[in-house]
């Protein structure tokens, strides 16, 4: 939403914020294919739940995608900015607004597909299973022996618990951010609508200000007329009941 006032402010400016967030989400999307690539191979060869350098790149990979949906929402914003007052950005385009559109339509595109990958069920039963066969791994080592390398495991118990929470903290962002995603749209649609009624009731005082200056100036002359004699004030009280009359008549019939 700051993004789009700044766009407001920026009307016949040369200064256009738009390229500037759209260098960063082309820097965070070659960022994030490279992460998931590694998710990818990782998540095919590795136990996701021992694998620290895995759980690492999953907890970045749904930071960034939490950071590109919002700059995507921000340049959507641009676009509705501009779209709305199109006389004012005439170094604008049609062609350079539908390239934008362009631009975050395919990104959303992106984020949204690796978004699903990361949720995907076949995703959480990989995961699923290398839980098991890693707390499996945990009990046959646990059990009883006299090796001194037990007194290390309370540690890498707390650890695991610790990366386990996070795991499930970013989770909950995630679901957390399509809510707010969904909240925004429809703050933007009454946010946009409430604009308009603004402008609307805008147009309408300045309407009612003119109609009241040449209402004033017709009462004068009014006055004027009626000041004269009073045959001058019987003609003009008739022809005004007329008027009304006329006008009574012609928005019944219309």
């Amino acid at each position: 939403k700051k993004m789009a006032q700044n766009y407001h402010k920026m009307e016949g400016r040369s200064m256009d914020p738009f390229s500037l967030v759209k260098e960063d989400v082309q820097t965070r999307v070659r960022q994030l294919e490279v992460d998931m690539a590694t998710w990818r191979d990782l998540l095919k060869r590795e136990n996701t739940h021992l694998n620290k350098k895995f759980k690492k790149t999953n907890r970045d990979v749904r930071k960034n995608l939490r950071e590109l949906d919002k700059r995507i929402k921000s340049l959507s914003m641009t676009i509705q900015a501009v779209e709305k007052k199109r006389e004012s950005f005439s170094s604008i385009t049609n062609d350079e607004l539908q390239n934008r559109k362009a631009f975050v339509a395919e990104t959303t595109t992106i984020v949204n597909g690796y978004r699903q990958l990361l949720n995907d069920p076949a995703t959480k039963a990989k995961k699923e299973e290398d839980k098991r066969e890693a707390e499996a791994l945990r009990a046959r080592r646990d059990e009883p022996t006299f090796s001194t390398a037990e007194n290390d495991d309370p540690l890498k118990a707390r650890t695991e618990q610790q990366q386990e929470l996070e795991e499930k903290q970013d989770l909950a962002l995630d679901n957390m951010q399509t809510v707010l995603e969904r909240l925004g749209v429809a703050a933007d649609a009454i946010d946009l609508e409430m604009g308009e009624q603004k402008e609307l009731i805008a147009e309408m005082r300045d309407e009612i200000d003119v109609g009241k200056e040449r209402m004033g100036a017709t009462m004068k002359k009014l006055h004027k007329l009626l000041g004269t004699s009073s045959n001058s004030k019987l003609c003009c009280l008739l022809v005004m009941f007329l008027m009304v009359i006329i006008l009574l008549a012609i928005a019944i019939l219309g």
